[in-house]
């Protein structure tokens, strides 16, 4: 008897432009129970910044931001460690030249406007203190065509934003295209997180 056709049809799927964001937290960071950890050696450093310098204002709407730091002074463990995830990434990175880093503190009220960094390779945020409903960080999906195509854009990539709380001692890198913001903080404590940005080459 011959074999009856399969009359089945089979649907495949392939994501042709999916955006990446990489994640770690640095556990050796965090406050140690016996000695005293990086991260409160550089929430001191930093808060003794802002009782002596002004405020930059960029994206930062109240709240403090630092001038650009020595990635060789202070900071310099942080980018050893940002060095040492970023070239485990699936992008065949080799080396790092970190141009920019700052530090940022944001209290009750104080939020980032949304914005990017286009011009470098890679951005990214270590956040050395992170009070419960401080303010989570927001990204935008960066296709303009998807934004306008509601009902796609609503059932399958959940929406325009995403939000995300951070937690202390983590390490977050996403391309420096992507739109991104970080929401107005309801705690009178300090949320404390250091950015960067990074050009990156395979040489």
């Amino acid at each position: 008897m011959p074999k009856q056709p399969d009359n089945r049809t089979v649907i495949n799927q392939r994501l042709l432009w999916p955006t990446p964001m990489w994640f770690t937290t640095i556990n050796e960071f965090k406050e140690h129970p016996t000695k005293v950890s990086f991260n409160e050696d550089i929430k001191n450093w930093i808060l003794s910044k802002v009782e002596s310098e002004k405020t930059t204002i960029k994206s930062n709407s109240g709240g403090w931001q630092s001038n650009l730091l020595n990635p060789n002074e202070e900071v310099k463990p942080l980018c050893n460690k940002i060095f040492e995830v970023v070239k485990n990434l699936n992008l065949n990175i080799t080396q790092i030249h970190i141009p920019q880093v700052w530090a940022n503190v944001n209290t009750r009220g104080h939020w980032n406007k949304i914005h990017q960094h286009g011009q470098y390779d890679i951005s990214g945020t270590y956040y050395v203190k992170v009070p419960e409903d401080s303010g989570r960080i927001v990204f935008r999906d960066p296709r303009p065509g998807a934004i306008g195509s509601i009902y796609v854009n609503k059932h399958f990539d959940k929406g325009e934003l995403l939000p995300i709380t951070p937690r202390e001692g983590d390490l977050m890198l996403w391309p420096a295209y992507l739109d991104h913001f970080v929401e107005p903080s309801n705690s009178d404590e300090e949320r404390i997180s250091i950015s960067f940005d990074i050009r990156a080459s395979s040489k």
